[in-house]
């Protein structure tokens, strides 16, 4: 006799099979980076000094771990709020359409590609400054979600593509809208991950294996 467990329409397995697990899980982890450093300040100032990003550190430093650490730093609740908010809206569609692992790579990715875009600005201005935030990682996410539709044409989340302009234009109106934004990282996340989205959309997914028990 072949016993599947509760994986039918309905059960828990089911329900949580279709949450969107990669987008939460980036939420809670940016979350209780935050809480840590709100209960504890010099913890969180430390965090801020250890994780920000600049060209300088990777020049004078070879801190490329920075590119990633810097994504999960926040400068206080509303910067958190709007960009696990945009996480949540374009991480879901992102998550569901590509699968899992590939929308975390797309989203470590973009993180990357943003702040090596903030890089080149850095030194193209010779403006050198420090950024934290999750907006070159959340833009990527946008623009993914921007190539899903175009070619889905909406089918990839249920969505028109007017809505799916209108979330990325919102975006980046409010970025170059806000004094102190980065918007390199903004620009470079956006366009990586529509880029990204391409490729990883092309490479064929493994076979998923069922299992059971006998």
């Amino acid at each position: 006799m072949d016993y599947r467990g509760n994986t039918r329409e309905g059960g828990p397995l089911s329900a949580a099979k279709g949450l969107p697990l990669m987008s939460i899980g980036l939420i809670a982890v940016n979350a209780a980076v935050f809480v840590v450093g709100l209960l504890a300040p010099s913890a969180g100032k430390a965090m801020g000094e250890a994780g920000c990003f600049s060209v300088l550190y990777l020049m004078y430093g070879g801190e490329y771990y920075r590119l990633i650490t810097a994504a999960f730093l926040h400068a206080d609740a509303v910067h958190l709020f709007n960009n696990m908010l945009l996480l949540y809206f374009c991480g879901e569609i992102v998550e569901k359409t590509l699968g899992k692992p590939r929308a975390l790579i797309l989203y470590l990715l973009s993180a990357v590609c943003g702040n090596l875009l903030s890089a080149a600005y850095e030194l193209s201005t010779q403006n050198y400054y420090t950024s934290i935030g999750a907006s070159g990682a959340v833009f990527g996410l946008t623009g993914a979600m921007l190539f899903l539709v175009l070619v889905k044409k909406g089918a990839a989340a249920h969505i028109s593509m007017r809505r799916a302009l209108l979330a990325v234009a919102l975006s980046v109106y409010a970025g170059f809208t806000n004094p102190g934004v980065n918007n390199a990282a903004h620009v470079g996340g956006l366009l990586s991950g529509f880029l990204l989205a391409f490729f990883l959309g092309i490479i064929p997914r493994l076979p998923r294996r069922k299992r059971g028990f006998r």
